[in-house]
């Protein structure tokens, strides 16, 4: 069960937003094949009668099938809570490390949600980690003429977004944070890309990543957990 604090439970509420909305589309345009078959049914004589109900229902039955084969975001958004899920069950098991672990918090004065907020475990230093799901088949993602490029898309903008996000971090906390996209299903060309200060990662070498960032520093709990209660209270729970 999802709950608040837990990763991907805003992206996934949101998918399940967008998906009633799908339905109620779909179930719409059914009704208006129904509908039109029921008036026919009622206007027409006789055997002709039936026949205008029947052709209604399969034309509602159509137009239901038509409308939900439409590309709809909700689908987008599900395979994004799947991914910020994984990705946090990976993240969860530096907890055991002295990392302090936050998942999908909300920036403040903004719509927008941190997906992955981890205190290193010497206090000084915040990584933030943003997860993207990158399913497209024969894609990778590669530096190609000074630009970040997922297969003939490029990734500026959402390599932006991520930074500005970061910034929120070391604004509200004064403590700098390393900014990560941890790419779940893509590959990555190389162990890891930098691009405008945001390190690109496959998730799969996520945890491999992390444990090279400032590993000589000296664990410090105290420290590390008044981080994390700092951030609590200040990047609430999305919901």
């Amino acid at each position: 069960m999802f709950i608040p604090g837990q990763a991907g439970y805003s992206a996934l509420r949101q998918a399940g937003r967008l998906w009633s909305r799908h339905v109620t589309d779909a179930a719409k345009w059914c009704g208006y094949g129904w509908g039109s078959g029921g008036a026919g049914f009622l206007l027409a004589p006789g055997w002709l009668s039936v026949g205008s109900l029947a052709a209604g229902g399969a034309a509602g039955v159509a137009l239901a099938v038509w409308r939900w084969r439409r590309p709809s975001p909700w689908r987008r958004w599900l395979q994004g809570a799947r991914a910020e899920y994984r990705t946090g069950r990976l993240l969860n098991r530096l907890r055991r490390e002295g990392w302090g672990v936050l998942h999908d918090r909300k920036i403040p004065r903004s719509r927008a949600n941190l997906d992955h907020v981890m205190t290193h475990p010497s206090g000084d230093l915040l990584v933030y980690v943003d997860t993207k799901a990158m399913h497209a088949k024969n894609a990778d993602i590669r530096m190609v003429g000074g630009r970040l490029m997922y297969g003939p898309w490029s990734l500026a903008q959402k390599v932006e977004t991520v930074a500005w996000e970061a910034r929120r971090l070391h604004e509200e906390t004064g403590l700098p944070t390393l900014a990560v996209i941890a790419v779940d299903g893509g590959r990555v060309n190389g162990p890891s890309i930098v691009f405008n200060g945001v390190h690109v990662v496959e998730s799969g070498s996520l945890l491999r990543f992390l444990d090279s960032v400032q590993p000589g520093r000296l664990p410090r709990r105290s420290d590390v957990n008044r981080v994390v209660n700092n951030l609590q209270r200040v990047f609430v729970a999305a919901r």
